[in-house]
């Protein structure tokens, strides 16, 4: 049974609810990615971050992104003999 007085008509703040679901790292990664428009690295995102955060932290992210389905793998690439995975934003249809 629903509560009357928890109703409202109040309209859902949705910029609200999206800091919350998503780490602030997570929102950096993906305006960046929405500017630049091209597939890129972990690394590259540290650079277009300014550095602010580390690699191994923005890796973490990418991946999370990646397992939620708002980022996809474009291509991978052999840089002295580690993979480098170079991602781009979803589109609405995959």
């Amino acid at each position: 049974m629903i509560d009357a007085r928890a109703v409202t008509d109040e309209p859902m703040d949705w910029d609200r609810l999206l800091v919350r679901l998503l780490h602030e790292t997570q929102l950096h990664i993906i305006e960046a990615m929405w500017r630049i428009d091209r597939p890129m690295s972990a690394s590259q995102l540290v650079q277009i971050l300014d550095g602010s955060v580390n690699l191994s932290l923005v890796s973490y992210h990418v991946r999370r992104l990646r397992q939620l389905g708002v980022v996809r793998c474009s291509w991978i690439k052999e840089v002295r003999g580690a993979r480098e995975r170079f991602y781009r934003l979803a589109t609405a249809d995959e």
